[in-house]
């Protein structure tokens, strides 16, 4: 019977450790990790009356940390290199095609504040948080059809407003992001076209630990 009486007790102790355990690597102050994703511009041109955007897909990765200020919010710093495949179309001279494309490379510098609103299952969460969109290739990667002038693209400044879930792999936490940016700022350079804003949609796969 004391024997009987030992094991439980071993047992007992044994499963509130791993659970001490667990809830320690889920509430873990700071994380480090990396995103791989995909995006969808939504290039807004106002003013332009004889202009139209052609908008396609892309990809991106980054770097990213979470900043734990509570079990509920955190602060999520990150820097991501993104790959756009969006334009301008417009006519020059009442009969020229150009296209003014809109970046094609860019770095965006992120703070998100994540909160997430209760304990559940799947452990989700909300973001919003400013955008910093840097071009990186500008003159040399932003040309026209049938003109000799080049022009780049202005930095731009953006809201971002998403969700995400967390889910506690063996050895990290997987989180899917889903996220829309809302571009403030005329990114337009060229001399031809009035306004155009850069907005997109980005799903993103977040690993960190």
């Amino acid at each position: 019977m004391k024997k009987a009486v030992m094991v439980l007790a071993i047992l007992s102790l044994t499963g509130q450790a791993d659970a001490q355990i667990k809830e320690t690597l889920e509430f873990k102050k700071l994380q480090f990790g990396f995103n791989i994703g995909l995006n969808y511009s939504n290039v807004i041109t106002n003013g332009n009356p004889s202009a139209r955007s052609k908008n396609g897909g892309g990809f991106r990765l980054g770097l990213i940390m979470s900043e734990a200020i509570n079990e509920r919010v955190a602060l999520s710093p990150k820097a991501e290199l993104s790959f756009n495949d969006c334009s301008v179309i417009y006519s020059r001279n009442g009969n020229t095609e150009c296209v003014y494309d809109v970046y094609r490379i860019n770095i965006d510098l992120i703070t998100h504040l994540l909160y997430r609103p209760k304990n559940t299952k799947y452990k989700y969460y909300l973001l919003a948080g400013p955008n910093v969109k840097l071009p990186l290739m500008d003159k040399e990667s932003v040309t026209y059809l049938s003109d000799p002038n080049k022009y780049g693209n202005n930095p731009d400044f953006a809201i971002d407003l998403g969700f995400g879930f967390e889910k506690r792999m063996v050895y990290y936490i997987l989180a899917p992001e889903l996220r829309y940016s809302i571009g403030l700022l005329n990114v337009n350079k060229n001399p031809s076209l009035h306004h155009v804003y850069f907005h997109n949609i980005t799903l993103v796969l977040n690993f960190k630990g």
